[in-house]
């Protein structure tokens, strides 16, 4: 077989592939199985198909690894003027992802025989067969494989149901091979050398922070052990799933993660005091007259909103003082910003976590926001506070969520609506209610 019979495979091919309307009956073809697919008569046809067309895929991606790897070792490329088999693959319209992959698969073939047998048969993916190469160059760069050995590692990676788990197998064996070796000729892996341990941090054109990591896997670990439990979805009031996606939740828990670090009394010093979240906030009659900013920034981040500046200061750094029985204050009323431990401890009992409806996270993912601003004159006390999760905190100040204290002493909230409508049925706090609007809920 020569480029020719293959050529005449792929003319047939697109014959079969051509478009067929739904009123003609043109018989059992590609083009009508595709366009025009017949519920349950056609399954197994299409199953058919199916399993026929990953075969001659993986076939045909053999195929193309095998021959740019024939191509590199005759010299093709140099004498067409390219430095390597991928710039070849690219130039005959391959991605170059795709062709890269090709290439690492065609170079491997020759001293991967199991591997090259089973990707002979149609029976395993391009995808797949670059990670056991992948593999065993990650054992190889560790000890020194015989022949046996790399067919041993081979069949052990072979016998994985998914790339993934290839990497994972790899990285197990060459772990196992490294420990026994003698002491002084073992090799730190890659996945854990703190040495090689990146991250950058930059501020883009917008003001966003946009951050990479390059962690080794203990650290690594450490960071999914934080994030895990804070990326869990929270229902929305109705009981709907949550709609932000897991990026968005992890981002969101990264934030509570450094929240509750910047939290805590026990922190390295930055410039000789505790690190913390610097919100400057210029006095406007003074930056009007002197001709100076009158915006909100942050310590690092610059310029922000106002209405993210009260977000910030709504729980951040004694006039009238409202004590409870034992002399604890639980109102400081506006001699203090914060809110004291006794006062969150109160809208701990109160609220039991978040008060936002159906959510209730545990208190220490809360924040303490003022119902009444501290810029409108609210005061820092019980009555004026709620305890609410970073995610509806947000909500309250962005969101268009409004939340006020019923008669009950406790959380109501106001779903955001357009003005001029009907006010929406208020929903009582999560502390206060099931996970249902009905206003008659317990």
């Amino acid at each position: 077989m020569d480029a020719t019979c293959l050529d005449a495979f792929v003319d047939a091919l697109i014959d079969e592939l051509a478009p067929v309307s739904s009123e003609v009956d043109v018989g059992p073809s590609l083009g009508r199985w595709v366009d025009c697919p017949r519920p349950v008569v056609d399954d197994e046809a299409l199953l058919g198909v199916l399993a026929a067309a990953v075969a001659a895929r993986n076939l045909l991606d053999f195929v193309i690894a095998s021959a740019v790897g024939a191509a590199e070792r005759a010299g093709v490329p140099g004498r067409r003027h390219l430095r390597t088999g991928t710039d070849l693959l690219r130039l005959l319209g391959m991605a170059p992802g795709a062709a890269a992959r090709a290439v690492r698969v065609g170079r491997m073939a020759p001293s991967l025989s199991a591997l090259t047998i089973a990707q002979r048969l149609g029976g395993v993916g391009i995808e797949f067969a670059d990670a056991v190469g992948k593999g065993v160059t990650h054992v190889e760069s560790r000890v020194p494989l015989s022949e046996e050995d790399r067919a041993a590692v081979v069949t052990k990676l072979m016998v994985q149901t998914t790339p993934a788990e290839v990497a994972v197998k790899a990285r197990a064996i060459g772990i196992e091979k490294t420990a026994a070796q003698p002491v002084e000729e073992r090799v730190v892996p890659v996945a854990e050398d703190t040495g090689l341990n990146e991250m950058t941090l930059a501020q883009n054109a917008e003001g966003r922070f946009e951050a990479t990591l390059n962690l080794d896997v203990g650290t690594g670990e450490e960071l999914c052990a934080a994030l895990d439990p804070l990326c869990r979805p929270v229902p929305l009031p109705d009981g709907s799933p949550d709609p932000r996606p897991i990026h968005t939740r992890r981002a969101e828990a990264m934030g509570q993660v450094l929240r509750t670090y910047l939290s805590q009394s026990r922190r390295p010093m930055s410039g000789g005091v505790l690190p913390h979240v610097t919100l400057i906030r210029p006095v406007a009659a003074e930056a009007s007259v002197g001709g100076g900013d009158a915006v909100d920034r942050l310590g690092f981040g610059g310029p922000v909103s106002a209405v993210t500046a009260e977000l910030i200061a709504c729980d951040a750094t004694l006039t009238a003082v409202v004590v409870d029985y034992s002399g604890v204050p639980l109102d400081v009323g506006r001699a203090e910003r914060l809110f004291t431990p006794a006062i969150r401890k109160a809208l701990a009992v109160r609220d039991g976590g978040c008060a936002h409806p159906g959510c209730g996270r545990p208190v220490s993912w809360c924040d303490a926001h003022h119902i009444q601003p501290w810029s409108a004159g609210g005061a820092t006390s019980v009555d004026n506070g709620v305890l609410l999760c970073r995610l509806h905190h947000t909500l309250i100040h962005h969101g268009g969520w409004q939340v006020y204290l019923g008669r009950d002493r406790h959380p109501w909230f106001i779903p955001p609506h357009t003005p001029g409508e009907p006010e929406p049925t208020p929903l009582r706090s999560h502390a206060r209610r099931t996970m249902t609007d009905l206003p008659t809920a317990a």
